[in-house]
């Protein structure tokens, strides 16, 4: 497997578009699958009554994307245009590699079937749970960046 251009972008590119899809939350709370969470959707040694401003929030998130771009690598093996990384890091930040290892998207996206891409991609939104809207919403702002 060879080395993907998309490692050659710096991962603080997403910052502003992931931190508009997250929203910012400077009181920590527990997000959807019950984790701890806090600025732009961070989870890491995050705990009850924690506070951040928005300054160290986004320095969070930046550190965040650093991990986010190495698990990304691990799915993609094609390269990428700018517009797609940003996409692709805000659905992998969203969802955690774990989860994106069994998404056949990613298998269209290196195979690429951008048809099946565009069919795909809005589907991954939890449906019949009451974040279904936001995330159909979100989902569809990654697929327009990603085809721009």
């Amino acid at each position: 497997m060879r080395k993907q251009n998309l490692m050659l972008y710096p991962p603080e590119i997403a910052s502003n578009f992931i931190a508009e899809q997250e929203g910012f939350s400077a009181l920590a709370y527990r997000c959807p699958a019950g984790r701890w969470t806090i600025g732009f959707g961070h989870t890491g040694d995050v705990h009850e009554g924690d506070v951040v401003n928005k300054g160290e929030a986004y320095k969070l998130l930046d550190r965040d994307l650093q991990r986010t771009q190495e698990e990304l690598a691990t799915l993609i093996y094609i390269d990428i245009n700018e517009n797609q990384f940003v996409a692709l890091m805000s659905f992998v930040y969203n969802f955690g590699l774990i989860k994106c290892r069994t998404y056949r998207l990613f298998g269209m996206i290196n195979r690429g079937e951008w048809d099946n891409v565009r069919t795909w991609w809005p589907k991954y939104c939890s449906p019949g749970t009451k974040y279904e809207k936001g995330l159909r919403d979100r989902r569809m702002r990654e697929l327009e960046l990603f085809f721009s």
